[in-house]
């Protein structure tokens, strides 16, 4: 019986496997493909009939005010012909004219009548479109140029800076040292000075104050092989500025006939994309030019009893940057600044603006006293002065220890309205009222207080003092 049973156990009615069909290439993915492309070729036949055949109608249907007015000008303007030279053209014929003439032809007059009235009341209808004529384009004259006249352009620069340069002057500063082992040495550091003033008998230069104060003698450079010695008038700390002196009578005759007094200009007025040229050592090597423009303008700085200008240039700055900025009529409008920078500008190529130190070289140059208050401040903001109730007036954030201000009691946070009779509207006219006075003079403050629990407007005598260098 086993053997029986393995006999059925071996045998298998029907034997089949389920597979997968697999489905051609064909079927699967190209015929799907080109019925989707086949399918919007169709909608996009279908499209643009249906757009060709429905635009005009939708136009027409959109704009149909705007198309009745521009067809009644159209007929107004077609039936008053103008002649070339604008006058209105007759166009009644000979034929017309004998018809006007035949007797008892009355309707046909007032027809004519009529026609003339209304040709008449039609004519400012042509009127107004007269000044078409004006809008033409203007005709702007052009030229072709070509590197040569790209030369031409810098050689005009050129010359100018040259030009210029002649009030500029090689200045070298001896200053005494020691070596790594204690040996007394010389080190020489060269910059650049502006010739500002000739008064018969010297030559005065404006140069940087931090590369002469420490020299032991200052020479000036004629010529490669020609120095002369100058002497260190007069100087102002904050603007890091100082006036040398050279007596004339050193320097040789050619020399000193192709030095000129430099031209100053004003900066009030400059703009940002003005084309400059720096002269000096702009780019920390002396007698070095560069040409750029003005990139930016309305950046001040508040020095003591008084705020200046900055604007900045595109041209390259260094730790040795030095120099002056000219305009392109040959006039210096600005220093280069490397002490007076501040926040965003520390990287920048600075320039004071030479209108606000003017007074400053001035006194230099005449070696008078300056007066000394002792505020650092700023002009008032337009929400300041409404927060306070002031029209005018300089806010003060700083007062220097020991200094005129700080004797007489101002405080810092106070607004300084009046000095003297004299209205304070900002930085510039509280630094014109303090100079008027001589030092030791003593002047009425008007200002009001803003630090206590409510303002109030107080009289201070102030005893202004000479400034120390």
């Amino acid at each position: 019986m086993s053997d029986k049973f393995n006999e059925n156990k071996d045998f298998v009615f029907i034997k089949e496997q389920i597979r997968p069909r697999k489905r051609r290439f064909v079927n699967k993915f190209l015929l799907p493909f080109l019925t989707m492309v086949f399918m919007a070729v169709v909608f996009g036949l279908v499209a643009a009939v249906t757009f060709c055949i429905a635009e005009p109608r939708l136009y027409k249907l959109l704009h149909k005010e705007e198309l009745n007015t521009n067809k009644n000008t159209v007929q107004a303007t077609t039936k008053i012909p103008y002649k070339n030279n604008g006058e209105i053209e007759d166009t009644n014929d000979e034929s017309d004219d004998n018809d006007k003439q035949k007797p008892g032809n009355i309707r046909e007059d007032e027809d004519d009548n009529k026609n003339q009235t209304e040709d008449t009341n039609k004519v400012p209808v042509q009127e107004e479109s007269e000044p078409k004529e004006e809008l033409q384009p203007l005709m702007v004259e052009t030229f072709d140029a070509d590197i040569k006249d790209y030369i031409a352009i810098y050689n005009d620069l050129k010359r100018l800076s040259y030009e210029t340069a002649k009030s500029i002057l090689t200045v070298s500063s001896i200053i005494q040292g020691k070596d790594w082992f204690g040996n007394p040495i010389e080190k020489m550091i060269n910059t650049t000075g502006v010739v500002v003033e000739n008064d018969g008998s010297r030559l005065k230069l404006l140069v940087s104050l931090d590369r002469v104060k420490d020299a032991s003698s200052i020479k000036i450079m004629i010529n490669e092989l020609s120095y002369v010695d100058a002497d260190l008038l007069d100087y102002e700390t904050e603007l890091n500025l100082a006036v040398i002196a050279v007596n004339i009578a050193d320097i040789p005759v050619k020399a000193y006939e192709n030095i000129t007094v430099a031209s100053f200009g004003e900066s009030y007025s400059l703009t940002t994309g003005s084309p400059i040229i720096a002269l000096g050592n702009p780019n920390g090597y002396t007698s070095s030019i560069d040409i750029g423009i003005i990139t930016s303008k309305g950046s001040t700085i508040s020095i003591t009893d008084n705020e200046l200008d900055l604007f900045h240039t595109n041209m390259s700055f260094n730790n040795e940057s030095d120099g002056v900025i000219v305009n392109l009529e040959g006039e210096i409008i600005g220093l280069i600044t490397r002490t007076l920078k501040k926040g965003l500008n520390k990287e920048l190529s600075t320039v004071i603006g030479i209108s606000k130190i003017k007074p400053y070289i001035d006194r230099m140059l005449s070696q008078t006293s300056r007066v000394y208050c002792g505020v650092i401040a700023e002009n008032l903001p337009q929400t300041v002065k409404k927060e306070y109730d002031v029209t005018n007036g300089v806010y003060v954030y700083e007062v220097i220890k020991d200094s005129p201000a700080f004797t007489a009691g101002l405080m810092s946070g106070d607004i300084i309205l009046a000095i003297g009779e004299r209205t304070i509207f900002n930085m510039n006219s509280f630094y014109s009222a303090i100079s008027e006075y001589e030092p030791g003079t003593e002047v009425t403050f008007i200002i009001k207080r803003t630090s206590g629990s409510e303002d109030k407007e107080l009289e201070l005598k102030v005893i202004l003092a000479e400034k120390q260098k």
